[in-house]
């Protein structure tokens, strides 16, 4: 975007009119001019805003343009009564160019990464982008072959690569069989500014020409190995042993964490390598931009048998290079390898509360424009979602935000938050003070922490039901003297 450009846009956006500029300013209009009755910008930019208000496909996006309509008139200077079909509404997604739509998310959704912009060297390492590349299949495109329900083929996959560090997915790519996303990924790599970035992905995609690009592209990777890397895996997995009966000769750090939930206690040991001395001459000069091997060792423990029911170990390398004056980066490494799902809870989202595998995805156009603006929800919503209080210590729901975006003009309200990164419009929303930022009351049911001051502990007898049960939920703190 030329500074001519950002000018206009930072001028436009305290009012609903900087969406509409914004699609100006990046997507070309393929209809003919002389039959068009409205605008790309403003269909494109009622589709984002239903998506955001729970409406997921074109049927129920024309019923939120008719039922918003008065609303959408206020908003949209022009606007008048005709209400586009669904058919118009889909056909027009449809039509757009691919690649200009992929720039839009890409640009507009991605412009507020300031780690980025800094340079090289300057990030600390626990505070660098974690970027997540995967692929997402779409259920609506399989189909069978030769009419035999029991085969299909795998239908079409959408690689994405998306910033666990903001949330937000930064550009996608659409591809027929799982294993061409390695070659996508790089396109995406060459798109984006991906300066002080740490990359992840599946080890389908570990090849010795995947993580150049991303070291030419000034970032670091730290990425997934598994049995079809052949000698590579064999050579790390041999380092490991050496490692284990202590005749490893290079640096090395290690560290463990322990997790409780679901009922079980999960251990995470870590341990990092110098490639130099863990990798063969053969494999470092195939893989130079090794610098680190990695080896994380998954122990889960039932709490109720106390007994080890799996033990896994789960290879990788990475650019980055051992810090031994660090004594946090093994801890650090592993929050990052951690970090790299929080790409499957986004596709999670996408399937179950978008509802992307139920919409009717045929069209491969249709399909590529129709993913990203889904996403472009997702992007908004996320935002929101990390950036107010959260309710009885728990996050809000993407489901609670998309029927909250519905109510009065929040949707717009949501969108300029994200794109200005100011939330003090909606702190300061009346209507929303009593819903997001009031603070949880109390039940009445709530027996009061600080007892000392109120007298109410010497009021429960320890040897009563009421009083063993209180102390054993931990509503009384403190202890009779």
């Amino acid at each position: 975007m030329t500074s001519t450009d950002q000018d206009a846009f930072d001028n436009t956006i305290n009012d609903a009119s900087f969406l509409l500029r914004i699609v100006e300013l990046n997507l070309t209009d393929p209809r003919a001019q002389d039959r068009i009755i409205y605008p790309l910008s403003v269909i494109c930019s009622i589709v984002i805003l239903a998506r955001i208000c729970n409406c997921n496909d074109a049927r129920e996006q024309r019923l939120f343009w008719l039922e918003k309509l008065p609303w959408l008139k206020e908003s949209f200077y022009g606007l008048d009564d005709d209400v586009p079909s669904e058919q118009t509404l889909r056909r027009v997604v449809s039509i757009l160019n691919t690649n200009e739509t992929v720039n839009f998310l890409t640009n507009y959704f991605a412009n507020h990464r300031e780690l980025s912009e800094k340079p090289l060297g300057s990030v600390p390492l626990k505070e660098r982008e974690v970027i997540a590349a995967d692929g997402q299949n779409i259920n609506a495109t399989r189909s069978s072959k030769n009419g035999n329900d029991a085969r299909k083929d795998s239908g079409i996959d959408i690689v994405s690569l998306h910033s666990s560090t903001y949330g937000i997915t930064l550009s996608q790519r659409t591809v027929d069989k799982k294993n061409h996303e390695a070659e996508v990924i790089l396109d995406m790599i060459k798109a984006l500014n991906l300066r002080n970035a740490i990359l992840t992905w599946d080890a389908i995609n570990t090849r010795p020409y995947t993580v150049k690009a991303v070291v030419d592209a000034n970032a670091d990777f730290l990425v997934c190995l598994k049995d079809n890397q052949g000698n590579l895996i064999d050579d790390v997995k041999t380092g490991f042993q050496f490692f284990d009966m202590d005749k490893y000769p290079g640096e090395s750090v290690s560290s463990t964490m322990v997790f409780e939930a679901h009922g079980r206690k999960e251990g995470k040991e870590i341990a990092i390598l110098d490639a130099k001395y863990a990798l063969s001459k053969e494999m470092r000069k195939k893989w130079p931009d090794v610098n680190s091997v990695i080896r994380v060792r998954t122990t889960r423990i039932y709490k109720n048998s106390n007994t080890i029911v799996e033990n896994e170990d789960r290879f990788y390398i990475s650019s980055l290079v051992i810090d031994g004056l660090d004594k946090e980066f093994a801890d650090t490494m592993l929050k990052i390898i951690l970090q790299r799902w929080k790409v499957e809870s986004m596709h999670w989202v996408l399937d179950v509360v978008f509802e992307q595998d139920q919409l009717p995805l045929r069209n491969r156009d249709y399909i590529n424009n129709s993913t990203i603006y889904t996403k472009m929800a997702f992007n908004i919503l996320s935002y929101i979602r990390d950036n107010i209080p959260y309710h009885y210590n728990k996050p809000w729901s993407f489901k609670t935000l998309r029927m909250l975006a519905q109510k009065d003009d929040y949707g717009f309200k949501f969108m300029k938050a994200f794109f200005t990164r100011d939330m003090s419009e909606l702190e300061n929303d009346e209507g929303l003070i009593g819903i997001v930022y009031k603070e949880a009351e109390p039940t009445g049911n709530d027996i009061p922490d600080n007892l000392k001051e109120t007298g109410f502990e010497a009021s429960i007898n320890d040897d009563t039901p009421l009083g063993k049960f209180a102390r054993g939920r931990h509503k009384i703190k403190a202890k009779r003297t």
